[in-house]
């Protein structure tokens, strides 16, 4: 699955402070950046922000050595979970219009890659190996420091709407997993809510339907750009891409030059990125 064009000019502000300009701007990816204004500052990112929808693994979550933990519970079975890795990224941005489709689809691809049989490899899966997931998250993870406060301050009812959206099923019970409940305003989606896999555009407009959001009123958080953040740029949503590493923003205008066969769906897409504790001092502000 293709991310942003590589052409595409990634803007970084240095030193920005919400609500504030830019101060300086580095190009980090080459070529010049035509009517830059920073007047764009991060405090304008959420004013019309009606929906926020976030990923779940390594967003909500820091999931480093994830698949270490899977695979020292069952040892002998670490081909059978890097052949789950490398078949889920052959689905991304696959729709397959229902749940039992979608399964049919990616259970046959598993189980030729395995040598088992569809059926027995969707045993595996579903009975034996999201399960573990959830024990292992259960026994390691937690979630990112104060999620658990900025999802209450979300309940109020003049907030955005908050959903979650994981490339695995089972969500609610992994969510749980990590030791956390979260009210009734918080909707919960993976794969099997809609027989697809990100980037796929169809649940992000579903998603923001029942946010009661326009998709140029959503804002999608995620650390991934090829599969949250292309899946709101093709669906005209925002994105901020979460950032572990590096403690810059940066602004992402991919309508600058329109890349071949993404032609925007929704308005101008301004996307930023920014570490955890920035990004929740940010929305414990719009809550």
């Amino acid at each position: 699955m293709r991310a942003f064009p590589a052409r595409v000019n990634k803007v970084y502000l240095d030193d920005v402070t919400l609500g504030n300009t830019a101060a300086a701007a580095h190009y980090s990816a080459g070529g010049s950046i035509e009517n830059f204004s920073g007047h764009h500052s991060l405090s304008k990112l959420l004013d019309n922000i009606k929906g926020i929808i976030f990923d779940f693994d390594g967003t909500l979550f820091d999931n480093t050595l994830l698949p270490f933990y899977l695979v020292a519970g069952r040892p002998w079975e670490w081909r059978r979970i890097l052949k789950e890795r490398l078949i889920r990224k052959r689905f991304a941005g696959c729709d397959y219009a229902s749940a039992e489709e979608y399964y049919r689809a990616f259970f046959t691809a598993l189980g030729k890659a395995c040598f088992r049989s569809p059926q027995r490899i969707r045993n595996w899966y579903l009975n034996h190996y999201m399960p573990r997931m959830a024990r292992v998250l259960k026994k390691h993870y937690q979630y990112r420091p104060g999620l658990q406060d900025l999802f209450c301050q979300f309940e109020t009812v003049n907030a955005p709407r908050i959903a979650v959206y994981s490339d695995y099923p089972f969500l609610k019970g992994r969510m749980e997993a990590l030791g956390s409940h979260f009210g009734p305003r918080v909707l919960l989606y993976g794969p099997e809510s809609f027989g697809a896999q990100k980037p796929a555009v169809r649940p992000f407009y579903q998603i923001a339907a029942a946010l009661d959001a326009a998709p140029e009123e959503v804002l999608v958080i995620g650390d991934r750009e090829a599969t949250d953040g292309l899946g709101a740029f093709r669906a005209g949503m925002h994105f901020f891409c979460l950032e572990t590493g590096r403690r810059r923003y940066f602004r992402l205008d991919p309508y600058r030059r329109h890349p071949k066969n993404e032609e925007p769906q929704g308005p101008s897409l301004v996307m930023y990125a920014g570490v955890w504790d920035d990004l929740v001092k940010l929305l414990m502000k719009r809550g």
